[in-house]
């Protein structure tokens, strides 16, 4: 029987881990946003607040929550009273990172899927809520080797669109990095390669007039790693269980 830990301390862990006060203009995204009680022996993690994530966190007894996405009244509508009502009942606190897992060094979203993608990283860029959301640097082999590691390692078949001559210098934006401001930043950086979770008609037409390498790997997907990656670090902190809410495939 692993002991209680607090709370209070996996908090302050988390927000010095990821300097959650740098992104405070994000409203209602990042730190604790629903406190149930004080002692935590059990930790789920997820990519989203959804209300299978919850019912999977109360089923494996956990007491704490975190996720990269919050629910936001903007999306869930109705849907987020249920979702507070839903940890309230099942004694759960919720704890968000969403800017501060996306733009945090190292540890972040990008850097963790640049890790297993095997890029390099040398620099950060896209500017997000005060912190960059994207990493670059070089990745060896072809772009074929990339497309294959990716689907591996994210549990997937991508979408990938090839358009340019070159490889080796790639520009991971995990999650919603579609945006054609995004990638057209990447271009400006020298990156051949855009690795991306969605992307609109509009994303694979800049990529293709442009002449960048595509990967989509969904928004679930290319996320996913970022905070499994999270839980692990927090379990070591806290020294008690951790599990990973799998919402695949309901969000595909």
């Amino acid at each position: 029987m692993h002991p209680n830990a607090s709370l209070n301390d996996i908090v302050a862990y988390l927000d010095g881990l990821l300097e959650v006060e740098k992104y405070a203009a994000e409203p209602d995204s990042n730190g604790l946003l629903h406190r149930a009680g004080d002692g935590v022996s059990q930790i789920a993690c997820a990519v989203n607040t959804s209300l299978t994530t919850i019912a999977g966190a109360a089923k494996g007894g956990a007491q704490l929550l975190i996720v990269h996405h919050t629910s936001w009244p903007g999306i869930d509508h109705h849907l987020r009273e249920e979702k507070f009502a839903a940890l309230a009942a099942a004694g759960i606190s919720l704890y968000g990172v969403h800017a501060a897992l996306d733009c945090a060094p190292r540890i972040g979203n990008g850097w963790v899927l640049a890790g297993l993608l095997g890029v390099e990283v040398e620099e950060t860029f896209l500017e997000f809520s005060g912190g960059h959301a994207g990493v670059a640097g070089r990745c060896g082999g072809s772009f074929e080797e990339l497309i294959r590691r990716t689907s591996e390692r994210i549990g997937m078949q991508v979408e990938a669109h090839q358009h340019a001559k070159s490889f080796g210098r790639v520009a991971v934006v995990p999650g919603g990095g579609g945006e054609t401001a995004y990638m057209d930043e990447a271009r400006r950086l020298g990156c051949e390669t855009y690795v991306t979770g969605e992307g609109s008609m509009y994303t694979r037409m800049f990529a293709k007039e442009c002449g960048m390498n595509l990967i989509l790997g969904t928004h679930y997907a290319t996320e996913a790693p970022g905070i499994k990656s999270l839980g692990e670090l927090v379990s070591d902190h806290a020294r008690v269980p951790w599990t990973y809410i799998d919402e695949s495939p309901d969000v595909f």
